[in-house]
């Protein structure tokens, strides 16, 4: 069983990922699982929509007051954000379109809006984090130890963490295994793109637009209820349990992402299946903990000592001998 010490260390355990048992598990009970996977093309067009909204909302910044693309940011523009995150995360597992190219082209699209260019960096990451789902030296899912010793448990801390956690999970990515360059094809498709369209929003619209959608993605990943997703997904609820899920009714407005253990038992489920999936095996899922507020959780996370960033599982033995642990 694992063995816990939230305030000093993370969680940690010797058994295989749970997620590995409970796929055997379900479609050995229930082998109709198997008609859910594939592609959903219609993501792209839901991408493509969702791009024209963002950026048409933007172009109606100029002119404005701060205070009203921060309001709109922080209202409405984060979700639209959130829901195309969640399309570049369904396009790295190949759940649009069957090519790993067309998956690629589908990522850059949704991509437009946020920014920074992070669709093929998202690529590049991310299958570890279910290849090596605990492993503290591949997983980038994970807290390095300094990161968590940093923030401990002061609120002050915890908000910073939150606020500016792109940067903290960038730093991560240090202990990716070497040996595969940065500056892929892709990489740069991507980066040429964003950058492109970043400089024509700014002369086309003004800073006020660039400014809203920057907002837009940092409310996303920051300093927003939409943020505490990183808090939801796989921090320690209950011993035992390393996914937790998000039942909220903004669900809807991040294409079904609080179903995280239903995606990690099935990464080869699209977003829009994921409820029957649920609705296929529920004694598998049922009574399971989970949130049902993204906003008390946010102030939970920051205000509550009992909550720090150790709160995450490190396997010992991740698959392969020798894996370190913090």
């Amino acid at each position: 069983m694992p063995t816990q010490s939230m305030a000093c260390n993370f969680t940690v355990t010797e058994q295989v990922d749970p997620h590995v048992r409970r796929r055997r598990d379900i479609l050995r009970a229930h082998p109709q699982v198997r008609g859910l996977f594939g592609h959903n093309r219609w993501s792209a067009l839901l991408a493509a929509a969702l791009v024209l909204a963002q950026l048409g909302l933007a172009a109606r910044m100029r002119g404005l007051a701060l205070w009203q693309p921060v309001l709109l940011a922080w209202l409405v523009g984060a979700y639209v954000a959130a829901s195309l995150l969640a399309l570049i995360h369904d396009a790295s597992h190949n759940l649009i379109f069957k090519g790993r190219g067309a998956n690629h082209w589908a990522a850059c699209l949704a991509n437009v809006p946020l920014v920074l260019w992070s669709a093929v960096p998202f690529f590049r990451y991310h299958l570890w984090h279910h290849r090596a789902f605990g492993d503290y030296e591949r997983d980038v899912g994970v807290p390095t130890a300094s990161e968590a010793r940093w923030v401990g448990n002061r609120a002050s801390r915890k908000a910073l963490w939150l606020a500016f956690f792109p940067v903290f999970q960038m730093l991560r990515t240090r202990k990716f295994p070497g040996g595969q360059p940065y500056w892929t094809g892709w990489m740069s498709i991507n980066a040429t793109v964003q950058i492109g369209v970043d400089v024509l929003v700014l002369w086309l619209w003004g800073w006020q637009a660039l400014l809203y959608l920057a907002l837009s993605i940092f409310f996303a990943l920051g300093l927003h209820p939409l943020g505490t997703r990183v808090v939801q997904e796989h921090f320690v609820l209950v011993e035992g349990q390393e996914t937790n899920n998000f039942t909220g009714w903004t669900n809807l407005f991040e294409c079904n992402f609080g179903y995280h253990i239903e995606h990690h038992d099935f990464p080869n489920v699209p977003w829009n299946r994921l409820p029957r999936l649920r609705a296929i095996a529920p004694e598998f899922y049922a009574g399971q903990p989970a949130f049902a507020s993204r906003a008390k959780l946010l102030l939970q996370f920051i205000f509550d000592p009992a909550w720090s960033v150790y709160r995450n599982t490190v396997r010992l033995k991740p698959g392969r001998a020798g894996g370190r642990h913090p």
